[in-house]
């Protein structure tokens, strides 16, 4: 997904104790693990029958957004901030997993073949002021074709929405004047209410899915091209909103404020909007402090963080009905940079996963029930993931069978690398390593840390904020270390292409805003997402993915370590609701109580 980088539970600390308590809470039935997640901490999906309208939610956030521009977002906790601003063509219910439904569409149209898709916008949806007019299907235009600017930077438009007619002349032409959003031939606005799509293959299905993430959400061109035509783009700080609120006031790393859009018309909005405003505060790094000031306090709720471990603990036995905890649809990885050495080898790619103790890993965010230890990439729940092996993972790749690490199998394939000794000798044994610098991502790259040094690198891990991480490294292939130990991907709809496409295939590679962490550019991989983008049948298609999920093990990119749960918290006056399909909170249905 997009996103990707949501901090997730912390450290190993009273794991076991952790998991007496949350069971104890969590009643009779199945496993405990199955009974906590599935019943006591189920996350609410609609606003109680008496929810009550106005007040100010507080949303208690560790770092910042990605981009506050939806032309360029592509962040887990970006997005829930999205979802009460902007409107795409299509959006996800808080209890819809599956396909995405209308939002600023009224319904869409997808030709036999794969290669057309239209839709109708609904009437007397209006911007924020100061723009005030009625939203046009040219807005929806102009909002796609921004995202090729320098400016803007979009991290997945050519993956998902490449094969429109005419993209590859407009990704020319914005290189020769990236000043101007370029023209995308193949998007045609016959009237102010009707987008048509003309695709040159039949993926159809897979812009659709797309067209649910923010890059649909309508601009203005008239207003935003003054924005635009800067670099980076200043569109995102001067947005004019069509959700049913609207951005007040931005400040980097600081807060972001939220307050009513007086032009919402609600009877266009299935989203409720029950809050007067919502103020969004940074800073709060010390996520043990922030948990329980969350619990103890008033209308506040969690941001781009969860809580650590004592702070579940504290939650389960004290505080039961102010956690949640959903399936995240996602992964975590320890990314691989393969084009350059050591970990251009194979066989020493091979060598550092095969060695990995993964559930050491795991114990870093809580132990199992937070997830169980990966083995490949495409998650529970998601079409692929039997296909490529289930929980077991892909049956004849012998590096990823052990969780716990089998340092013999780890030291022959050092041994196939050149290294007679089974361990990592000379300079090229010397890797850098940038991971985060606040748990629970630091007590994780430490972790990997000494796996690594257990088969003789020497690792230089340089510990960055999480934002300076990314966009200063991990997210800069030109800058980019031999190894990024706190990355993950969530899905960007329910497909394993949404999964796949962006962290693995070389088409994905871009200067900036890159999420192809390993830098993988395998040519047979690539050609088979290119093919499996093609397949419409639902059992085929996840055959296709889950055999190149299985191809990209193959591969050895990245140790897959953990498909993980979300817990969420709220104050005891917050009606919280949480949005299953991004695993946080739905900010435009969450209410006060009080």
């Amino acid at each position: 997904m997009r996103l990707r980088w949501l901090k997730v539970l912390v450290p190993v600390l009273a794991v076991a104790g952790l998991a007496v308590a949350l069971a104890s809470c969590g009643g009779g039935g199945g496993g405990e693990e199955e009974s906590v997640t599935s019943s006591k901490f189920a996350p609410p999906t609609a606003p109680p029958d008496n929810a009550q309208k106005g007040g100010t939610l507080t949303v208690i956030s560790s770092g910042d957004v990605d981009y506050i521009d939806p032309g360029a977002a592509y962040y887990q906790y970006t997005y829930m901030i999205d979802g009460a601003l902007d409107r795409p063509l299509l959006s996800w219910p808080p209890d819809e997993t599956q396909r995405p439904q209308p939002d600023l569409a009224e319904g869409e149209d997808l030709s036999s073949d794969g290669k057309t898709l239209t839709f109708k916008l609904k009437s007397g949806i209006k911007y924020s002021p100061p723009v005030n007019r009625e939203v046009k299907s040219a807005d929806v235009k102009y909002a796609i074709e921004r995202a090729l600017l320098p400016g803007v930077a979009n991290g997945y438009v050519a993956a998902y929405l490449g094969d429109i007619e005419g993209f590859k002349e407009a990704e020319a032409a914005a290189k020769e004047d990236p000043t101007t959003a370029p023209d995308i031939s193949g998007i045609e606005t016959p009237d102010d209410r009707t987008i048509v799509f003309h695709l040159t293959q039949s993926t159809g299905l897979t812009a659709e899915q797309a067209l649910s993430l923010p890059i649909s959400s309508p601009v203005p061109e008239e207003y935003a091209k003054q924005y635009d035509a800067e670099n980076p783009s200043t569109y995102g700080e001067n947005q004019v909103n069509v959700g049913p609120y609207m951005l007040e006031s931005y400040s980097p790393g600081k807060e972001i404020n939220l307050v009513r859009n007086p032009n919402w018309d609600p009877s266009t909005d299935y989203r409720p909007a029950y809050l007067d405003k919502i103020n969004v505060e940074s800073g709060f790094t010390d996520t043990v402090s922030a948990t329980k000031k969350i619990l103890a306090g008033n209308a506040e709720i969690n941001g781009d963080f969860s809580p650590p471990a004592q702070g579940v603990k504290l939650a389960a036995t004290q505080y039961a009905d102010q956690m949640t905890l959903t399936p995240s649809g996602g992964n975590r990885y320890i990314a691989l940079n393969t084009s350059e050495p050591p970990f251009d080898d194979i066989n020493i790619r091979k060598a550092v996963i095969a060695n990995s103790d993964r559930t050491a890993l795991v114990a870093t965010r809580g132990g199992p029930l937070v997830g169980p230890v990966a083995t490949h990439f495409i998650p529970p729940e998601i079409p692929g993931f039997e296909e490529a092996g289930g929980l077991k993972g892909p049956p004849d790749l012998d590096f990823v069978q052990n969780p716990q690490g089998d340092p013999n199998l780890a030291a022959d394939y050092m041994k196939k690398a050149g290294f007679d000794s089974g361990k990592c000798e000379g300079s090229v044994c010397d890797i850098t390593m940038v991971g985060e610098n606040q748990p629970p991502d630091k007590d994780s790259a430490e972790v990997a840390k000494s796996q690594f040094e257990e088969l003789g690198f020497n690792v230089n891990l340089q510990e960055v904020n999480g934002d300076v991480m990314y966009t200063k490294f991990c997210n800069v292939p030109k800058n980019e270390p031999n190894v990024c130990p706190n990355v993950g991907w969530i899905k960007d709809f329910n497909d394993g292409q949404a999964i796949l496409d962006v962290p693995f295939n070389g088409a994905s590679i871009v200067p900036s805003n890159n999420s192809n962490w390993p830098l993988l550019d395998d040519k047979s991989i690539n050609e088979a997402m290119d093919k499996a983008k093609l397949v419409t049948d639902p059992d085929q298609r996840a055959e296709a993915w889950g055999k190149v999920d299985a191809d990209i093990m193959a591969q050895a990119p990245a140790i897959p370590w953990i498909w993980d749960n979300q817990a969420n918290l709220a104050s005891s006056d917050v009606a919280v609701v949480i949005n299953k399909f991004n695993a946080t909170a739905d900010l435009s249905f969450t209410s006060l109580t009080k």
